[in-house]
This record gives structure tokens, sequence and C-alpha cells, in this order.
């Protein structure tokens, strides 16, 4: 039996402001198993990265609860990379661990290992704005990993490169997040990066945001995102997920 690393326990989030209260998040359920790549889509607005800030606990839910079963608090990856530009690649991907006072021998030696599998360490000394965007999201994704989260949110990470920049760094992210065992939840516009990426995927509504709709994506060609879009099941994916958003938009 699958292991459940995060549970939404009929979750609503509620913004309170001077003319009344706005419901942004309503009645949402669902598990996640560990090893899982799961992706939210959605129309804009409708509270998708609402859910990874619950997760993370930046925010309380206003009903229901979220139940996290791991060891670590998850790592969030966001739209940018938030590389600070006056620190080296090397001082960057140790920021997060010194920030949480867990900089040790151990920790750094780990660190400077995911540099080197990840094709890195010889920018170890370089700044970001040395790099292209596709490494600055690499760094920043060791920069998440360096503190050995069980869990990643990953909040629309691609939408900042272009698009052939943004195919080629998340069939690398993903390879990543898959070598080393981590358990994933994706926000994300791109229905086909969705597709390309997930074991399963959760349709949300306009806000506020319902569960309208759960896909588990069972793709029989190809084994990384982009030899996965070749598959003769995407577009069918594709098609169903798209209506669905479509329909709520109008």
């Amino acid at each position: 039996m699958a292991e459940i690393l995060l549970e939404a326990d009929h979750v609503g989030l509620a913004y309170h402001e001077l003319d009344g209260e706005t419901l942004a998040v309503e009645d949402i359920s669902f598990a996640v198993e560990k090893g899982e790549f799961l992706s939210i889509v959605g129309p804009s607005g409708c509270g998708k990265t609402s859910i990874l800030s619950m997760i993370d606990g930046l925010m309380q839910p206003s009903r229901g609860r979220i139940n996290l079963y791991g060891k670590s608090r998850p790592g969030y990856m966001l739209q940018r990379d938030h590389l600070l530009d006056w620190r080296t690649v090397e001082g960057n991907v140790l920021l997060g661990l010194q920030v949480k006072g867990m900089l040790n021998e151990e920790t750094r030696a780990f660190t400077n290992s995911l540099l080197k599998t990840y094709g890195l360490s010889d920018f170890a000394k370089s700044y970001p704005r040395q790099l292209s965007g596709g490494m600055r999201q690499k760094v920043a994704l060791i920069r998440t990993l360096a503190c050995s989260p069980e869990l990643l949110l990953l909040d629309e990470p691609f939408s900042a490169l272009d698009y052939q920049t943004r195919l080629t760094v998340s069939d690398e992210i993903y390879g990543i997040i898959r070598k080393e065992g981590k358990t994933a939840i994706l926000v994300t516009h791109d229905i086909s990066e969705a597709i390309s990426m997930s074991d399963r995927i959760l349709v949300f509504s306009s806000r506020p945001a319902k569960l309208r709709a759960v896909h588990r994506i069972e793709l029989t060609v190809g084994n990384t995102p982009l030899s996965r879009r070749n598959s003769p099941e995407f577009k069918d994916y594709f098609d169903m997920i798209w209506k669905e958003i479509d329909h709520d938009e109008q």
C-alpha cells in the first residue's frame, strides 16, 4: 500500500477584507503519495498558489486541515529563482542551510555532491549573472534540495524561460527530482507541461477553487517529459483537460 505524504482534508480559504469576505478555495480534498509527481492546473487566479502556501505553512486554512506526514518542511521553488547576485553559485545553494542553522561539514559535502552530479561544480565560484536562465533554475532547485525536503512545491518554476529552454530545463529538473526520489507538487498554467511531467493532475475550477477533476496520467511512450509528449494518449489528455478549464472560464 502506498505511503501518504500529504493529505488535504476539506480545505477552504477565505480572505477577510474591509468590504467583506472573499472565498478563494472551497472544500478541496486530495492526498499525495510518497514519490508521486502531482500537478495542479486551472484558470488564472483560481487559488492554485494559495494551496501551495497553505501546504508550506505560509497561510492557514480557514476551514479543514492539511496534514503533512513527512519528517521535514517542504522545499518551495518559486516562479523566479531569487538568487542573490552578490553571492556565488556555491554561496546561493548553501544559503538555506545557513538560514536554518543546518550548515555543517556533512551538509556542505552533500550540497557540493549535488552540484557535481548535476553538472554545476565548474560554476560553483561563478555569479548568477554569468549563468543562463536554465542553469539559474537548476541552482535554485539544488538550493532547495540541499535542505533534504521530502516534498517539493514547484510554483510555475519554468514560466520565466523561453519556450525551448523551458522544455530542456523541465526535462532536467524532472530527471533530478526522480533521481533524488522526491515527491513533487507542480502548479502550472501549461497543460502540456503538466501532462508530460505528472503521475496525476488535479483540475481546479475558477475562484473559489473547487476540485473539478482528477486525471491519472498513463503515457505509453518515453520516460522524460519531452519524449512523453510523443505518446498517442497525450492529445486526448490535453483535449480533455483543456475543455474542463475552458468550460469553466466561459
